[in-house]
């Protein structure tokens, strides 16, 4: 008796959440179409201008840095890349230096501590990934 009780009591635990979900609508995933270029900017601080579409993995932005400005020294959860379309910079970590110009990419992995130099006005596309808190729709993070 003790047995029977027991396995309906496992049963009941496992299978009726299953049940429940099996029971919910499923969601039909959609492609959006975004307008990086197009959509409004959003001023991070001084200098920095950003536009981002995030899902719940990845995140791209458009960044545009004004020559003479610079971004915080930072780091962050996710792996980086940045892509320079117009512009030159250098991107430090720490005190090593790396000059960048257009065409160029930039790397960086999780929690390295980095920062870029704006030497002219650059614009870039900079993607994230796998996405801490990034969410579907996210504004852009500040860089």
């Amino acid at each position: 008796m003790k047995k029977s009780i027991s396995t309906i009591f496992i049963l009941a635990a496992f299978c009726l959440p299953q049940f429940a979900l099996a029971q919910q609508p499923l969601l039909e995933p959609e492609i959006e179409v975004h307008d990086l270029f197009g959509m409004e900017g959003r001023n991070f601080r001084p200098g920095i201008t950003g536009r981002a579409v995030g899902m719940a993995t990845v995140r791209i932005s458009r960044i545009e840095l004004e020559k003479g400005f610079s971004t915080p020294a930072h780091n962050h959860a996710d792996e980086e890349i940045v892509l320079i379309l117009e512009g030159q910079g250098i991107a430090y970590m720490g005190e090593k230096a790396y000059p960048f110009g257009p065409g160029e990419m930039i790397t960086i992995p999780a929690y390295v501590e980095h920062r870029y130099e704006a030497l002219e006005d650059i614009v870039s596309i900079e993607v994230f990934g796998p996405g801490r808190n990034l969410g579907g729709g996210a504004p852009a993070a500040n860089p």
